[in-house]
């Protein structure tokens, strides 16, 4: 697991994290059988922190990973959902300039991440039925 990437990802600072690392940290759950219950374990100990912008970015990054990344991410986060749950109660001190906004976005962010934790459709990247391949067969 690489923590580099992790931390920038969950900075405490207010810029948006770069898009690319959601699609590196979601290609590392697929590196080793241990490599999604280390991430997952990651993320929820850095939301279980009270800073606003940590939280809002570990959501985000929970969210991409479950769409993109191994299945069984997903279900060791679905294990623990109670860190993220708790996250939809979330209130900090109302910031000076951006008032109420951070802890909403926080609180917004939660239940996106939780219907996605929960989404029992499949990944629109699995071959299904749906899903076949094309090439130059008799079919």
């Amino acid at each position: 697991m690489s923590r580099g990437l992790l931390n920038k990802a969950t900075a405490s600072d207010d810029a948006p994290p770069p898009g690319y690392l959601f699609g590196e940290i979601a290609r590392q759950t697929f590196n080793s059988p241990d490599e999604s219950r280390e991430i997952a374990e990651y993320l929820l100990k850095k939301l279980q922190k009270d800073q606003p912008n940590v939280k809002l970015k570990c959501l985000r990054v929970i969210k991409h990973v479950c769409e993109q990344g191994k299945p069984d991410f997903k279900r060791e986060i679905q294990r623990r959902a109670e860190v993220v749950k708790a996250c939809l109660q979330y209130r900090s001190t109302p910031d000076p300039l951006k008032g109420d906004q951070p802890s909403k976005a926080v609180r917004d962010e939660a239940d996106a991440a939780l219907k996605c934790i929960f989404d029992s459709n499949p990944q629109s990247t699995s071959m299904g039925p749906g899903n076949r391949i094309q090439g130059f067969g008799s079919e």
